[in-house]
């Protein structure tokens, strides 16, 4: 007589690395359109990882914590806690915070391309733009983007606190919750010789 085998497999969920890029690239790549106005769209949301807890008895072995260091074996059965980071360097855009008044925004940045209750559309050069959404007449979401090699886009490390690696076609993308803070962060950067980086700073649900 045969004792029969189960055979288990973990299903891992893999969140696309660039999903809030490509969420957003509408909304970057329509900056390089004529001023016609346009009805604005709030940006995605993403959606939070799960984190999973190993079923009782289970061995599990040594893991980097993603930034390259060693982490210890755990007990089978203990809850891994998420290591986030409390305070954000990213705080503002040319000054402008979220939670800011549409007229505080204006006052900060100026005179709008195109302007709404909803959205406003800054051109500051042929390098640079920003949105700014609002939530009951607050800013909600802030995104700058930064147009070719010569834009001067902030380094990864002046937004998130650390270097991310390129891939090899010179994409990067992280996005950085901060739960205390109220918001998080995203940077992005396409591939190829002129690449566009987007910086994204957006109100938590």
């Amino acid at each position: 007589m045969f004792k029969g085998f189960t055979l288990s497999r973990w299903a891992l969920a893999t969140a696309p690395v660039f999903a809030l890029l490509i969420a957003l690239a509408p909304v970057a790549f329509a900056q390089d359109a004529p001023t016609t106005p346009q009805s604005a769209t709030t940006p995605t949301q993403p959606q939070p990882q799960q984190t999973t807890t190993p079923a009782a008895g289970a061995t599990q072995t040594d893991e980097t914590d993603g930034s390259g260091t060693q982490v210890a074996a755990r007990p089978a059965g203990e809850a891994v806690a998420a290591k986030l980071p409390a305070e954000p360097l990213y705080r503002d855009y040319k000054g402008v915070a979220l939670g800011m008044s549409t007229a505080d925004v204006r006052a900060k940045l100026g005179k709008p391309e195109e302007k709404s209750d909803e959205m406003d559309f800054f051109v500051f050069s042929d390098h640079e733009r920003a949105r700014v959404y609002y939530e009951d007449g607050k800013a909600s979401a802030v995104i700058a983007t930064y147009i070719g090699q010569d834009a001067a886009a902030p380094a990864p490390a002046a937004v998130l606190g650390a270097d991310l690696e390129a891939k090899p076609d010179g994409s990067m993308y992280q996005m950085t919750p901060y739960p205390q803070a109220g918001y998080w962060v995203a940077y992005s950067r396409t591939p190829g010789d002129s690449p566009m980086v987007m910086i994204t700073m957006r109100k938590s649900p």
